[in-house]
């Protein structure tokens, strides 16, 4: 036997709290639970996201090499948002895990940048060689910015929707997942094409053009996730994508100067 499923209502009405998870269905499939796992599906019993919800299943879904996992991975580019909102609402078994997610992604994202070693530049130095490495292993990480201003950008736009800090944490890394394909994909001409005239291109032009599609993808993820109408709702996209750019882009300027200051303090050393 089955129960009715949940059905999903507007962002407005819909509030999640600790009694949607207070129930006898699965949040997967609906099937009536008859113990701790759903006989129906396989899912355990989904609790509302918190800290230790977040730590606990990270470590026990945690799988590098399982072809399932990249599947569904996939599923997330055309529907960050989508997915982020099921995972909340309990879908869990056939959803990846943000941290999952991320760390795949993260290690995608570091293999093509391996392949782009040969932009590095002839220095006249030794010591000029170690500061452009210095500079680059570091820069390498500040995609994780993107995280950060999806967070606080939701936090200040839709804190008042019912979510806690940990589901919205959910969704920011989600699309901190499609950022990095999105980034991926913004490598690839590098990668595939031994151009200077395209690098110097690339380096002028990449950092506008990624922010736009990011603020892009980003509003369509929030839409998607807080199920907003663009008549009603659209003020509340601009505004959360206009913060998110904003932040970014401050912080990718702040991560900058605090780069060349950490290396000129090793270089000193």
């Amino acid at each position: 036997p089955t129960a009715p499923p949940i059905q999903p209502g507007s962002a407005a009405i819909v509030q999640v709290n600790d009694a949607l998870f207070d129930t006898e269905a699965c949040l997967n499939c609906h099937a009536l639970l008859a113990g701790p796992f759903c006989a129906q599906c396989g899912q355990k019993k989904a609790a509302r996201m918190g800290t230790s919800t977040v730590r606990k299943e990270a470590w026990e879904r945690f799988r590098w090499f399982e072809w399932s996992t990249i599947r569904n991975a996939l599923r997330v580019l055309p529907q960050p948002g989508t997915m982020a909102r099921e995972y909340v609402l309990g879908r869990r078994k056939d959803h990846p895990h943000p941290l999952t997610l991320l760390c795949l992604a993260i290690g995608f994202l570091l293999i093509v940048l391996g392949y782009t070693d040969y932009l590095r530049p002839e220095l006249p130095s030794e010591e000029a060689q170690r500061m452009y490495a210095l500079v680059t292993g570091y820069s390498k990480w500040s995609f994780s910015l993107g995280a950060v201003a999806a967070f606080v950008s939701m936090w200040l736009v839709f804190r008042r929707f019912g979510y806690n800090a940990a589901e919205l944490l959910a969704l920011a890394l989600y699309c901190q997942a499609v950022f990095i394909a999105l980034q991926m994909v913004n490598q690839l001409p590098l990668v595939l094409a031994h151009s200077p005239a395209l690098l110097k291109w690339h380096k002028a032009w990449s950092p506008w053009y990624m922010t736009g599609l990011q603020t892009l993808m980003f509003m369509v993820a929030l839409r998607q996730f807080f199920m907003l109408g663009l008549r009603h709702d659209g003020w509340r996209l601009l505004l959360a994508g206009a913060v998110f750019a904003a932040l970014k882009w401050q912080a990718t300027q702040w991560y900058a100067r605090a780069v060349v200051e950490l290396v000129l303090w090793q270089m000193a050393g």
